[in-house]
């Protein structure tokens, strides 16, 4: 599934759009220096942080896009880092949780921890 495709599905908010990537993962962390050790390219990844250090751990990890949960507000200057480095941030209006369960029922990654 790609990005596009994802925000199709889900009626979720692009508030910085970037390519639209093939999601092949989904990763669920709050804790950046996790991110950075853990998620690989293509990830979905949904965290509460949403400050410019996360545009960056998105962009070295080659994340697909990174999902707010919780319409959580983002500075305009983490959205703009993320169009600058082609960071697709996607707010949702549910938890991290619900975020988990809509990506699952959408046969999004797999279950490897």
């Amino acid at each position: 599934m790609t990005v596009k495709e994802l925000i199709q599905q889900t009626n979720w908010k692009v508030i910085a759009q970037g390519a639209d990537e093939t999601i092949s993962s989904v990763y669920i962390c709050d804790l950046l220096s996790w991110v950075m050790a853990h998620a690989q390219s293509g990830t979905a990844w949904v965290t509460v942080q949403a400050h410019l250090n996360v545009v960056a751990v998105a962009a070295l990890s080659g994340c697909a896009c990174v999902i707010i949960p919780e319409n959580i507000a983002v500075s305009e200057d983490t959205l703009a880092a993320a169009r600058e480095k082609g960071v697709t941030m996607i707010a949702a209006p549910c938890t991290s949780y619900g975020a988990a369960l809509s990506l699952s029922k959408l046969g999004i990654g797999e279950v490897t921890r």
